[in-house]
C-alpha cells in the first residue's frame, strides 16, 4: 500500500514547475555485503508523477568489471503496483537537437526551452563566404580537432535559417582543416573541403561532437544515475507481475540481475524505452505482457550480452525504435505480436526524428540484432512464431542480424500487408531462416552496431 505524489517535468507543458534534471526517489534499499538485502516485497504501490524511480533496490556492483556483483540483493518482489508518470525525465535522443535545427516546424517556446537546455557549450557562430571553403569561427575559442573517424564524437551539424548551398540543415560534416578562428568542413573525414555558393545567414552556427549534443543528450544535464519507475540493479530472484506502469521516460529498469520473471504486466507508456531488460542479465522470462511504447524510443530493450533469455506470448506496439537485442546469449523470442514499432522513422516533426548521418528520417527495423563489442559473437537465437504488423514507416529491411552470429533460427513468422525482408550479415554461421510469410532472406552486409546510430 501507500502512493507516491510528486512532480516530473512535461515538455508538452509550456509550463512546468519541476526542471528537467531534478530527480526524487520515493524508496531507495542499497546493500552492503556485511549487511545484505533480501526479501523485499512491494505490493500495491501507487505513484503519480514522481521524477525518479518509485522503488529502487540495489546489490553492490563489483569493481572487476561492469558486469560485476559483489553482494545481490535477494528475492525481490513488485507485485500490483500502480506506477505513473513516474521515473527519471528524459527529452529523447536528438529533440532539442531537432528542435534547434528545424524551429519552424515548432512553437516559439519550445525553440526557446530548446535553446536553454541544448548544450551551449558545444555551439560555435559560423560565418560563410561565397567562393571560400573556410568557416570563420570566434578565434578566442579552442581551435576543433581535424575528424579522424566518421565516429559521431568527431562530427558536427549546421543550425541556421539560410545555409549557404551545399550544406545541409542536419546532415553531419567532418572538420578536416582547423586553425586559429576558422576550420574546413567535408561529408568525410579527410574529404575534400567544402566551397560555399553563398554567404551564410546571420543565425548560422555550428553544433560539434554530435555524440554529446545528440546521442547522450536523451538525458537533461545534471540529472542523476537511475531509470525507470521501478530501478531493480544487482538482484537475484526478481518477480515482477500484475503491474501498470507509465513514464516520461525510461518505464522500468533491470539490469545485472539474475533469475528475472516480469509477467502480466501493463506498460502504459513510454517516453523512453518501454521494455528495458538491460545489461548483463542472466535467466530472464518475459511473458503475458501488454506494451504500449506510445511513440518512445525502442519498445523493447535486451541489452549488452543478457543471457538465457525467453520472451513469449506478449504485445508490443507503437514504438518508436523498433525492437533491439543486443549481443545476447541463448535467446527465444516465440509467439509474441508486434505492431507499428517504428514511428520515430516517420516525417511528421513532433512524432519522428531526423537522422543526422542521413539529414532524412530515421530507418530503424522493426527487430534488429547488434554486437556492443566489433568483433563480438551472439547467439544461439530463435525467433519463432511471431506476427510482425508493420507501420507505413518500417524500412523494407525490417528485421537485421548483425555480424558475428551463431546458431540462429527463424521460422513461422508472419509478416502481413507488404512484402519486406530480413538481413542477414554474410559473416553468420548456422543460419535456418525459412517459413516466414511474407518476408525474404537476405544476406548482405550489416553494421555491428546499427542500432545505436
Amino acid at each position: 500500500g501507500g502512493e507516491f505524489l510528486g512532480r516530473v517535468f512535461d515538455p508538452s507543458q509550456q509550463e512546468n514547475t519541476w526542471e528537467p534534471n531534478v530527480n526524487s526517489k520515493g524508496i531507495e534499499i542499497t546493500t552492503t555485503v556485511a549487511g545484505g538485502t533480501g526479501d523485499l516485497f512491494f505490493r500495491e504501490v501507487r505513484s503519480n508523477g514522481v521524477g525518479g524511480a518509485v522503488i529502487g533496490v540495489h546489490g553492490l556492483a563489483g569493481r572487476s568489471s561492469e558486469s560485476a556483483v559483489e553482494a545481490y540483493a535477494e528475492r525481490v518482489v513488485l507485485e500490483s503496483c500502480t506506477l505513473l508518470r513516474s521515473g527519471k525525465f528524459m527529452w529523447d535522443y536528438g529533440y532539442l537537437w531537432q528542435i534547434l535545427t528545424w524551429p519552424e516546424d515548432f512553437e516559439p517556446w519550445e525553440v526557446e526551452r530548446a535553446r536553454r537546455y541544448f548544450r551551449s557549450d558545444l555551439l560555435r557562430q559560423a560565418v560563410m563566404k561565397k567562393g571560400d571553403e573556410r568557416i570563420a569561427i570566434d578565434p578566442a575559442l579552442k581551435s576543433l580537432p581535424i575528424s579522424k573517424t566518421d565516429d559521431s564524437k568527431e562530427a558536427l551539424s549546421f543550425f541556421g535559417s539560410s545555409l549557404p548551398s551545399p550544406l545541409k540543415r542536419g546532415l553531419q560534416y567532418f572538420v578536416v582543416e582547423s586553425g586559429e578562428g576558422y576550420l574546413k568542413v567535408s561529408e568525410l573525414p579527410g574529404g575534400k573541403p567544402i566551397t560555399f555558393e553563398e554567404d551564410s545567414g546571420e543565425d548560422s552556427a555550428l553544433a560539434h561532437h554530435l555524440s554529446a549534443t545528440y546521442l547522450s543528450a536523451y538525458a537533461p544535464t545534471g540529472s542523476s544515475p537511475g531509470k525507470g519507475a521501478f530501478d531493480i540493479v544487482g538482484a537475484r530472484d526478481v518477480r515482477v507481475t500484475g503491474c501498470m506502469l507509465s513514464a516520461l521516460g525510461d518505464t522500468m529498469h533491470i539490469q545485472r540481475s539474475e533469475n528475472v520473471v516480469f509477467a502480466n504486466n501493463h506498460i502504459l507508456g513510454s517516453r523512453m524505452g518501454a521494455f528495458f531488460l538491460a545489461e548483463y542479465c542472466r535467466n530472464a522470462t518475459i511473458t503475458g505482457n501488454l506494451v504500449d511504447g506510445t511513440n518512445g524510443s525502442r519498445v523493447v530493450s535486451v541489452e549488452k550480452s543478457c543471457t538465457d533469455v525467453v520472451m513469449t506470448g506478449n504485445t508490443f506496439r507503437n514504438g518508436g525504435r523498433g525492437a533491439w537485442i543486443n549481443q545476447p546469449v541463448n535467446f527465444v523470442l516465440a509467439n509474441n505480436i508486434f505492431v507499428n514499432n517504428t514511428t520515430k522513422n516517420e516525417a511528421d516533426p513532433r512524432r519522428g526524428r531526423i537522422a543526422y548521418r542521413t539529414a532524412g528520417p530515421g530507418r530503424f527495423p522493426e527487430l534488429y540484432f547488434t554486437l556492443h563489442e566489433e568483433g563480438g559473437t551472439y547467439g544461439p537465437v530463435i525467433v519463432r512464431d511471431n506476427v510482425f504488423q508493420f507501420g507505413d514507416a518500417a524500412p523494407v529491411e525490417a528485421v537485421t542480424f548483425a555480424p558475428n552470429g551463431r546458431d540462429l533460427q527463424m521460422s513461422g513468422n508472419t509478416f502481413p500487408g507488404r512484402a519486406t525482408s530480413i538481413a542477414v550479415d554474410p559473416s553468420c554461421e548456422g543460419v535456418a531462416i525459412r517459413d516466414n510469410p511474407g518476408a525474404e532472406l537476405k544476406r548482405t552486409s550489416v553494421d555491428f552496431n546499427h542500432g545505436r546510430r
